[in-house]
């Protein structure tokens, strides 16, 4: 998967006719094809039943057509959680957003998130060192 990422990242930059046309295995990429990215997720007690992610325009459907699920705006990434009328159990959960991935995979993130972390540590030996000093 990480292979796939960097490849479509650098493909963004530079083109390759032969290589960008290969589809992915692990990525899902909404960036020149649609408006909006949708996450689908149906449980019924505790196990997931269906998982669909995938690119869509503005038009939205959904296994299960309710009104809250009506209002998620897309540039703010939400996900809205309902268990189906006439049912206790099934619960059916959708993520809506206007980025290529939503909550997928995102590897470039990761190594951010280190050097925040490893820059606080740092920051607390600092600190640490001028109280002992």
């Amino acid at each position: 998967m990480e292979a796939e990422n960097n490849r479509r990242y650098a493909s963004l930059k530079e083109p390759e006719t032969d290589k960008d046309k290969v589809p992915y295995k692990y990525l899902k990429d909404c960036l020149n094809t649609s408006e909006i990215c949708i996450i689908e997720r149906i449980e019924e007690q505790g196990k997931t039943h269906a998982y669909l992610r995938d690119c869509h325009y503005t038009g939205r459907s959904y296994s299960i057509q309710d009104p809250r699920f009506d209002d998620l705006d897309p540039s703010l990434n939400h996900t809205t959680c309902i268990y189906e009328k006439g049912s206790s159990k099934k619960l059916v959960c959708v993520t809506i957003c206007n980025t290529d991935f939503c909550n997928g995979p995102q590897i470039t993130g990761g190594s951010i998130l280190q050097i925040q972390t490893w820059l606080n540590v740092l920051c607390a030996v600092v600190v640490i060192l001028r109280h002992i000093s």
